[in-house]
């Protein structure tokens, strides 16, 4: 390996050469299994609608990518399935005038294998950048957008460097810092969302330690973390406060060659690779795939039911969000995103306990219970408002304008406004200003722009608790 490269573990390690594939083991396999790719493609196997951009350092050729990739309609320059912003040619190849990227020259086409084999429907665009190649990076990714591409998987990423030196600081020994020399890059980030595209990326690098990248930390980007064939959190993975979810990656400190994600080389051969590079590229894919059986869905859309279809990994401890800072919301789940109903494509509020509890407190008391979101988005502001009596029915039916009864004998008692995610559940506890009878009315609903209005409206049946 190249002596500048060896710090450089964003990138991903090589096993061993090209070559054919160890006894048992297929290209991609434990990583589909785990993703549930299997059981997804009973439904949808992807869209030639829906383009991938796979930018990274350089393509070379390997059957499995036949009539994979995205063909340009109306090719200017020869750029037929993308373009080289590294050497600035169609050659898409990692050779070239810069020798950098020369040190990688099976991780573009492997990445793009992992896309084929989870959406094989999608088309798949490939584009060359490189990182003595300052302005490759954002040029590549506003081509993309321009072109179609609806996701774009940037396994590495921009790294910072010195002033007047075109050697990232990285391989110079220095950490990651705020690219500020280079704004063009956010802005294409933000470009991309702005125009609908996801957008994914690893974590930070590949040491198994904390650490923030801050092009995978943007709000524009999903990061995703790595896992190992067990469900864990692979050996390698970081911790970071923006994970988002995570997909397979390998590990690393094994020989066991199974333990590695196994894919596409140069022609017909196969190498072994770990990483978040490797992660990127899988959810990437899965992001494509659900794209293509939901294609109405906006980009935010699609990232909450990611967030929100996942399940949990083993050997972590979440948060009361569900939550934890190596796996984010817990592994990408393909079959489950694509079974979703067209009902649960939605936020509806809906009050989860027939029963709650009151605690007595100063005379009035406090409402606890559990509200649940039974739509797959995110319910950002979700209210739940407390009735002494049912709001939808007079107190005084034989009351009218002229002869009005007496005033709000059904009045509100209390409420409470709370973020509760899609297809998951929050508790609640409400203060209530006067205390309740043997039982009280709640009205659930979102307060979230472009809300359906679902209102959700039920008589609950009180326990009371001692007091605090």
């Amino acid at each position: 390996m190249h002596p500048l490269i060896a710090p450089l573990v964003l990138l991903s390690s090589i096993l061993g050469a090209d070559g054919d594939l160890p006894a048992g083991i297929q290209p991609y396999d434990w990583a589909l299994q785990q993703l549930h790719i299997p059981q997804a493609h009973e439904t949808t196997r992807g869209s030639s609608d829906i383009i991938v951009a796979v930018i990274d350092l350089g393509y070379r050729h390997h059957p499995r990518l036949d009539g994979h990739l995205w063909t340009n309609p109306d090719p200017e320059r020869g750029d037929i399935h993308g373009w080289d912003f590294h050497d600035d040619d169609a050659s898409l190849e990692y050779t070239g005038p810069g020798e950098d990227s020369a040190y990688h020259r099976n991780h573009h086409v492997f990445v793009a294998g992992e896309v084929a084999a989870v959406a094989p429907e999608c088309r798949i665009m490939v584009l060359r950048v490189g990182y003595r190649s300052h302005d490759s990076w954002h040029r590549a990714i506003r081509y993309a957008v321009d072109h179609g591409a609806r996701v774009l998987v940037l396994p590495h990423g921009y790294i910072q460097r010195a002033e007047g030196s075109d050697v990232p600081l990285f391989y110079q020994g220095t950490d990651f810092a705020y690219p500020e020399e280079y704004p063009e890059l956010r802005e294409a980030y933000d470009y991309a969302y702005d125009q609908g595209c996801l957008i994914f990326k690893g974590t930070a690098d590949n040491r198994g330690r904390r650490a923030v990248f801050a092009q995978a930390a943007w709000e524009t980007l999903c990061a995703v973390g790595s896992l190992d064939r067990h469900d864990r959190p692979a050996d390698i993975t970081n911790s970071a406060d923006y994970v988002e979810f995570a997909a397979p990656g390998g590990a690393r400190g094994t020989n066991d060659p199974a333990e590695s994600v196994w894919g596409c080389a140069a022609e017909d051969g196969y190498c072994a690779f770990q990483g978040g590079c490797m992660a990127s590229g899988f959810a990437g894919g899965t992001a494509a795939l659900i794209w293509s059986h939901f294609p109405d869905l906006t980009n935010d859309q699609l990232r909450q039911i990611l967030r929100n279809t996942a399940r949990q990994a083993d050997g972590i401890e979440p948060d009361q969000n569900g939550w934890d800072n190596q796996t984010g919301f817990g592994i990408l789940d393909a079959q489950a995103a694509v079974s979703l109903a067209a009902d649960q494509l939605t936020r509806r509020v809906e009050w989860a306990d027939p029963k709650a509890t009151v605690t007595e407190d100063n005379g009035t008391g406090k409402l606890t219970g559990r509200l649940a979101n039974r739509g797959v988005f995110d319910a950002n502001q979700a209210i739940a408002v407390v009735y002494n009596g049912n709001p939808r029915k007079p107190a005084s039916p034989a009351a009218t304008v002229e002869s009005p009864g007496p005033s709000l004998q059904v009045r509100q008692i209390g409420h409470v406004i709370t973020p509760v995610r899609g297809l998951q559940e929050a508790a609640i506890t409400i203060e209530l200003t006067e205390p309740p009878g043997q039982s009280l009315w709640v009205e659930t609903y979102s307060l979230d722009r472009h809300d359906p209005g679902h209102l959700h409206r039920t008589e609950v049946t009180l326990s009371q608790s001692a007091g605090e």
